[in-house]
Formats: structure tokens, sequence, C-alpha cells
């Protein structure tokens, strides 16, 4: 099979000693070449410096014509080649299209997709490493590269042969949801939250010594086309399941639990979680609705008494009562703020902190109030706007009552422009985003969430009400999301954004009856509220 297009030749050097690294990269300086310091995570030759140079409109005979050329100036100047690799863009001809392709190809061809993530000083590699591996992933690292920010940038390879071009993006589609589940993110934006930087994609046509890898990556052969991921909208793929943690365990005899849109899930196409239970016996549903409380103030309680209520910010509904009093709505889920904002959102210490606050919960008993540990389900929320988090839904038992959950969000990666403050909850000392803080959430929230949701817009009305955050704390929230529109915006933005679906009211209408008029008179009383605080006032 002929390959033409352009290519990217890499020379490994046996160079590895710190000395030798220096003098070969200024030797690639000089002549004109790139020079590359690439130390793997593992394997028997895990530090590999490298020269690279790239050609336009080629062929893979031209490029090891040049290759050798520059193999004898290397060798001349006492830098030994041990590996050449010469690479051509996915979209170049004579790439494989289908497996019978690439099954007549040499077996030291294959793809490769390299994706450049910019991480906390602090990240579990370790736990990174565990999250790639099953998808033929492995670490690296630019060796000559540090940062000043106190960041740190890793490469994700992966490698693929044996199969053709559309099936090889699969394989790279399923890694890069597999880095989105963990809460690295995609978009290009300031602050601790890991992120990609770039994706490059390669097909290796010529690899002179893949022995070079070994103990770190092959050339990943798929042996059976039912090893290869599945398209992201087939039955079978991660996106067509409901939520693992969509409980609607009240649902039966004495109570209806219908579904209810949650844009924290939306990266699954069934973005449901359960509703609020309805009981046909408004004696039984009182009854419920006070264990159910019960059971959130139990759940708070442990939680506050372990290692993490220092790393912990509550905020949300379970806080509104501190800050609006008895008109906040029913708090139906803890949401807490991981800080600090550096802290990864994947491996040591957020597993251990998970790991603790499970079993705190699910070991407390008081009141009637047992939390089934089998029980317990996890998924991952807000991966594709806001911070990333997890989502932990506990169930709970009382005698006499249909069963209930309890719901706690963990996010990560969220800068707080003020720190919390100390307040008691249900009888649990906790740190807590203050009222000011709270509302410019929710104003940020209803301003540049894709699918702006009712009980913000509520919450916003009960804290703008009560609550006068500053101008500059409101702005700077607003910043990151907005960029400059942050100063300009006013308290119609909503309104002429498109203001809130008249679904997403019906929803939260349904999950709290009790609340008077449509989507537009609240938006009106927001409006109203808001005014002073974007004049300065």
């Amino acid at each position: 099979m002929e390959f033409s297009g352009d290519f990217e030749t890499h020379l490994t050097l046996d160079a590895t000693a710190p000395g030798r690294v220096a003098e070969a990269a200024e030797w690639a300086r000089e002549h004109g070449l790139k020079f590359t310091h690439i130390e793997l995570d593992r394997g028997a030759s895990p530090s590999q410096p490298m020269v690279t140079y790239h050609s336009g409109g080629s062929t893979p005979a031209r490029e090891l014509a040049v290759a050798e050329r520059w193999t004898a100036l290397l060798t001349e100047a006492g830098f030994a080649v041990t590996r050449t690799k010469v690479e051509v863009s996915r979209r170049a001809a004579g790439v494989p299209e289908d497996r019978e392709e690439a099954g007549r190809l040499p077996e030291a061809c294959y793809f490769e997709t390299h994706v450049k993530l910019l991480l906390p000083a602090s990240a579990d590699l370790a736990a990174l490493s565990a999250i790639v591996e099953p998808h033929r992933a492995r670490l690296s690292r630019n060796a000559r590269r540090v940062r000043d920010d106190g960041l740190q940038e890793r490469f994700v390879t992966q490698r693929c042969s044996r199969v053709g071009r559309g099936e090889a993006a699969r394989f790279e589609h399923a890694l890069l949801k597999a880095l989105e589940r963990a809460g690295v993110t995609f978009e290009d934006k300031e602050g601790w939250q890991p992120r990609v930087l770039s994706v490059e994609r390669e097909f290796v046509v010529h690899d002179t010594a893949l022995s070079v890898d070994a103990g770190w990556m092959d050339a990943a052969p798929v042996k059976d086309a039912d090893d290869v991921p599945p398209d992201e909208y087939a039955p079978d793929s991660y996106r067509q399941r409901p939520p693992g943690t969509y409980v609607p365990n009240t649902d039966g005899p004495e109570a209806s639990q219908g579904k209810v849109f949650d844009p924290a899930l939306k990266h699954l196409d069934y973005a449901y979680r359960a509703g609020e239970p309805v009981f046909a016996d408004s004696g039984l549903g009182s009854r419920w609705w006070e264990a159910n409380r019960r059971a959130m103030e139990l759940a708070l309680r442990a939680i506050a008494g372990t290692p993490w209520r220092d790393s912990l910010m509550l905020r949300g509904s379970m806080l509104m009562p501190v800050w609006a009093g008895d008109a906040a709505r029913r708090p139906r889920d803890l949401d807490f703020v991981v800080v600090p904002a550096e802290t990864a959102p994947f491996g040591d210490p957020a597993d251990r902190m998970f790991a603790d606050v499970v079993g705190a919960v699910t070991k407390a008993s008081a009141q009637g109030i047992s939390f089934d540990a089998e029980g317990v389900r996890l998924e991952s929320i807000w991966t594709y706007e806001r911070a990333p988090g997890r989502r932990v839904v506990v169930p709970w038992r009382a005698e006499g009552l249909p069963p209930g959950t309890v719901q706690i969000d963990v996010v990560f990666n969220e800068s707080l422009p003020e720190p919390p403050v100390a307040v008691s909850v249900a009888g649990a000392d906790v740190l807590a985003a203050g009222a000011e803080l709270s509302l410019a959430w929710k104003v940020l929230w209803l301003y540049t969430d894709t699918y702006p949701q009712g009980k913000d817009l509520y919450d916003a009305v009960l804290l703008a009400e009560s609550a006068r955050p500053s101008r500059d704390l409101l702005v700077g929230v607003l910043r990151p999301e907005l960029g400059d529109r942050a100063e300009t915006v006013n308290e119609r933005f909503l309104r002429e954004e498109g203001g809130l679906d008249s679904g997403e009211w019906e929803d939260f209408v349904n999950d709290c009856p009790w609340v008077e008029g449509d989507a537009g008179e609240w938006v009106d009383r927001f409006e109203a509220a808001m005014a002073p605080v974007f004049r300065g006032e």
C-alpha cells in the first residue's frame, strides 16, 4: 500500500545521560531540528531523547532516504540513532480504511493518538493511568517542559493496529469520553480543572524499533472486531444507558415517581433523575417527607463528622433555609464544593474522600432512619459545563414508609472568590457559601447554563430579595464564563437570551407545587431585585 501526504519523522537517540541530552538538544538547535526528551511512565527504555522534522507532499521512501542522511550526521556527531519512526496524517492516502486493508500492512504500522493534558501539580498520575489503560493508552511527558504556573503537562498516547480509520476513531472517542467522565474538560479556560490542551492523530507507516517501547506499549493489535468500542449512539454504548444514580425507589403502590431532566447528566442521552414522589395518601406523604428530611440531616451530620469536613463547602438547597428562611424550597440534595480548588477530580485524595463520605453516611442511623450500603450508586456530573463532579445516591429506609434516597453532589475545581463561612445546619457545623456568593453563582448558572433551571431562578429571587452582593463580586463570578461581557450584562440578560424553557419551569413546579406564578412572573421579580446590584447601588 502506497502512502503519500504530510509526514513527521522521529529519530530516537542513544543519549540518555543528562549531559548528553543537553548536547543533543544543542546539536538539534544548530541544525534546525526540533528536540524533545520524552519520558515514559514505565518500560525498559523510559528515557527517549529524539529529534523531529516534517515534510509535506512526500512518500515513505523519500522520508527514509532523508532519515538515513540525518542518521549519518547524528552518528558522526556521536549520537547513535536507535529508532526511526515515520508518521503520516490519518487523512493521507494509503491509511487503511478497514481491517482487511490493515491486515496487509507490516505489524509495525499502527494508529496513534496523543492527548496533551494540563493537570494540577498534585494530580494522582497512578489514578490517571488506571483511567486510560483500559483504552490502550499510556502516560508520558516532555522532560524539558517545566511550567512556571505550578501546573504539569502529560501526554496520553493511545495505539491500535489491525483496524481501519473509522475503528481507530472509535477507540479514540472512547478514550476521550473516559477522560471527560473523570473530570477532564476540553474547554480552553483558566482554573484548576484538568483540561485537554491538544489532540494529535497519526498513522505510523514505519517503525524500526517498536521494541524500544517494551514494557510501555506495543502496536496494540486488535484481534477481534468485538474489541472495537461501539458507536457512541449504538444501543449498548455508554450514552444510551440510564444514569447509575437514577433510583426511583419510592415509586410503587403508595406513590408515583416520575423522571425529571437533569442537565448535570446531559453527557448521557437518558439525562434524568428521579422526580419528587407523589402520594395518594397525603398523611403518608407528610410522614415520608419528614423521614426524608431526617435522612438528609443525618447524612449531613455524618459527613460533617469525617476528616473531610474542612474540605467540603456546602451550598444549594440544604443551605437555602439559612439564607432565605421558610420560603426556601424543600431540600432534595446535599451539594458540596471541594476546597482547595486545585484538588483533582480523580485519584487521591478524591477517591479516599468519597470512600470516607459514603462509609460515614451508610454507617449512620438515628430516629428510625437507616441507609443501604449495598444500594449506593455513583455517577459523573457536569462533564460538559460548570465544574466536574460526582454524584452519590444513598438509599434510606424507615419502618412503615416507602424507601427514599439522599443525593450527594460534589464538584471540583470551582474557584472561590470569597472564603467559606461557618454555619450550623441541622445540628452540623459546616463550611458554607455565603448568601452573596450563593446568589452570584445562581446568576452565573441562569446566564450561562445551556439549560437554565427553574430551581435556580426560584432560589435567585429569594436570595436577591434578602441579600445584595457587590457588583465586583458578581462580575468576578461571571467573568470566567462571559469574559468582557460580564462588565456589560444586566438584569435583563436571562430574558434577552430566551428566558427559561417553559417545560423546565413545569418540571420545577411539579417538584414544588406550592410555588405560585409562571416563569415570566419570577423573571420579573428577578430583574427587579437584581437591577440595583448590576447598577452597583
